[in-house]
């Protein structure tokens, strides 16, 4: 087990077992199933009062969720002033203070039973003040323990630990509930043990918990305090001019309205179409939160070490799907006939878990997005923003809920589920129009695992923002493709014009920004192209090219074309020499003589994409081509293979003259020919 430490820039160097992050994973564990228990316990007891049974579980979710708008601005300069850690420790020990308030308030039912649960209620909205300080520092705390390309995988585990706690809290809460039989007007001391004994315990639990995560260093010391309402302009306002963290938010937010609504509508769905107890319910919830954990984890996994936009459409196709599914199996379903009933258990609590998985798939990219591409000293008062919007729409949700439910529209649980399902196309396809690379980029990635199994080294060495020019070798028809997923940036790639004009694929490459270029369309055309690629490097984009100009027919590295260097030539930008490594012999290289018609010699296919350090200012082509063979001799070296030095018999995979023999005899033959390959040739100077 490594120790999460921060670097000089703030940010974490440790992994998923570091002390650290563990410690953060237990704690806020404790904390969410504490706060689930809790809330749960509060709406179940609110239910027993009367003049309150209608109206009490949009309450409880308004007491809870209000502080997260009242104080934004401070959990923000909390966040960013002081260091982390130390504001994880002292919110969990107000939460145990918190627990023994709300006990005693529900012994004042004995006095006076409104008074009594009126002041559980306010105990609620503490708990809510509680966690609204808490989650700037906790979610802020991530990317100064573990290493950058850590945060997604660690964001899934987050999202997992979260959702899990809040199901097995909610479950618990029923549970007490039940087991306790504490009464509104006539607490019992044996009735108060169990809600006392719980919550108390648990929150101990967490605060200690909270004692193992390392010290942590004070983001921006020199903070002053804020005027509430000018410092939350100021934080919203913050976050609109990151347009595309303004957007993760946005995102974030319809999450958590989709994600309160639907919680809210379980218990309905439950005790009024499928005709189940409180605990049966609750395992209701507990299948939407199985979904959610394990989709939370499974977008860790398919970021590949980076923060992965592309599942965010993934995961919104696959909300939609469920909650659709949802209505298909319990819209016709007659709460009197206990048959049609019980045949609908196990799929609505299917279609829970495939509603669940996607939100899990949709939510942790946006959360990594917003910790990673935030700066460290607006990180807190950027994360307190998006908070802002995400529970204002929580309490839009509480709002809905009521008017759908009890304001006149008498809305059935299926109703409310139909309703979120058709409203989750919208975004959908606003993702898809928003993030068309990204969305390919993860279409490819889903293909490209059933083809090749990649392996990508030093990713961190591409820049996170900024322009640069990546080069890299050009082995295989699919290179292009391959590369997209080395960073979760977009990448604008330097292409031959007649594949980027071709019908089947003009429209792909327009929504790629691929720069089309053509070495016979003359000196003119080809500078306005060299241009194009110059002015998006200065516009802060990530531009691709392979100087080659055509795709190698011997497995080595031809030599670089110089027009690449006008695209650079005095742009403040690096370029990032990349080797492509393991390719040659691929279905889609020249190995064997032609790419295509051939069997693959393994399944999946092995390649590696190794990114060489940024070279700021290159003095020549050849020194960049240089970087490139540098990158590739250590490769080949790394996995066995032999370099091909002058005068050697392999090439570089490691395959001797005879089974290069064809490809270096189409290679001469291509010189004098006018068959494929000389179109191949032609592949301009990408």
């Amino acid at each position: 087990m490594t120790a999460g430490l921060t670097d000089t820039s703030g940010r974490g160097t440790g992994g998923l077992r570091s002390r650290s992050f563990i410690a953060l994973l237990v704690t806020q564990g404790f904390g969410s199933l504490n706060d689930n228990i809790f809330r749960w316990f509060c709406v179940l007891q609110g239910m027993k009062v009367e003049s309150m049974k209608a109206s009490t579980m949009s309450l409880g979710l308004i007491c809870f969720t209000i502080p997260y708008l009242l104080l934004a601005s401070h959990s923000a300069y909390v966040s960013d002033r002081f260091s982390k850690r130390s504001t994880i420790f002292w919110c969990k020990v107000a939460e145990i203070l918190i627990m023994a308030l709300a006990v005693g308030a529900m012994a004042l039912g004995g006095v006076n039973e409104k008074l009594g649960i009126g002041l559980v209620f306010m105990a609620v909205f503490l708990m809510g003040s509680q966690s609204a300080m808490f989650g700037p520092a906790k979610f802020g705390a991530i990317p100064e323990i573990v290493a950058s390309e850590k945060i997604s995988s660690a964001n899934g585990l987050m999202q997992m630990v979260t959702t899990a706690a809040s199901a097995l809290g909610m479950f618990a809460g029923f549970v007490v509930s039940d087991v306790a039989g504490l009464s509104t007007s006539a607490p019992t001391a044996a009735g108060l043990a169990w809600p006392a004994g719980v919550l108390v315990s648990i929150a101990a639990l967490g605060t200690l918990a909270s004692l193992f995560i390392e010290p942590l260093t004070s983001a921006d010391p020199q903070l002053t305090p804020p005027n509430p309402l000018k410092e939350t302009a100021a934080n919203l306002k913050l976050l609109y001019q990151g347009r595309p963290l303004f957007r993760a938010a946005l995102g974030e937010a319809f999450f958590w309205f989709l994600a309160s609504l639907a919680t809210s509508a379980i218990t309905l769905l439950g005790n009024e179409v499928l005709g189940l107890d409180q605990i049966r319910t609750g395992l209701l919830a507990i299948a939407l939160v199985i979904g959610v954990g394990t989709g939370s984890v499974l977008a860790g996994m398919m970021s590949g070490g980076k923060v992965e936009l592309g599942l965010v459409p993934l995961g919104a196709a696959v909300v939609s799907l469920g909650a659709l599914s949802l209505y298909w199996f319990t819209g016709d379903v007659v709460p009197t006939d206990a048959e049609m009933q019980g045949a609908a258990h196990w799929p609505a609590a299917i279609s829970l878990v495939v509603l669940g998985l996607g939100a899990g798939i949709f939510i942790v990219p946006l959360v990594a997005f917003l910790q990673d591409r935030s700066e460290r000293r607006t990180r807190g008062r950027i994360l307190a923003a998006a908070n802002f919007i995400s529970f204002a729409m929580m309490i839009v949700s509480a709002v809905v809920y009521y008017l759908v439910t009890e304001g006149g529209l008498g809305w059935e649980a299926p109703t409310i589920f139909l309703a979120c399902g058709i409203g989750t196309l919208p975004v959908l396809l606003y993702t898809l129009w928003l993030l068309p690379q990204a969305s390919i980029r993860m279409v490819i990635w889903l293909l490209s695992r059933v083809v090749y199994r990649v392996r990508i080294f030093g990713r961190d060495a591409i820049p996170d923002q900024g322009g640069a020019l990546l080069v890299a070798n050009h082995v295989s028809y699919v290179d292009g493709l391959l590369l997209l997923t080395s960073s979760s940036r977009p990448i604008r790639f330097v292409a031959y014009a007649d594949y980027v004009n071709h019908p089947a694929l003009r429209f792909l490459a327009g929504l790629m920004g691929v720069i089309p270029i053509r070495n016979t369309d003359g000196p003119k055309a080809i500078v306005r192209s060299l241009q194009a690629a110059r002015r998006a490097i200065e516009d802060g984009e990530l531009v691709c090219i392979f100087p080659e100009g055509k795709l190698t027919k011997t497995g080595e590295i031809d030599e670089f074309h110089r027009g690449m260097m006008k695209i650079i030539d005095g742009v403040d930008a690096p370029i990032v020499p990349i080797y492509l490594d393991e390719l040659w012999g691929s279905i889609f290289s020249y190995e064997g003589g032609r790419p295509i018609w051939k069997i693959p010699r393994k399944w999946p296919y092995p390649v590696s994409i190794h990114v060489g350090e940024p070279h700021p200012a290159p003095d020549s082509i050849d020194e960049v081509r240089e970087a490139v063979i540098a990158i590739g001799r250590d490769a080949v070296a790394a996995r066995g293979g032999t370099w091909p030095d002058s005068g050697t018999s392999t090439d570089p995979n490691g395959n001797s003259a005879a089974e290069s023999s064809d490809s270096a005899a189409v290679a001469e033959t291509d010189t004098n020919s006018n068959g494929p390959s000389d179109i191949q040739a032609k592949e301009s100077t990408s």
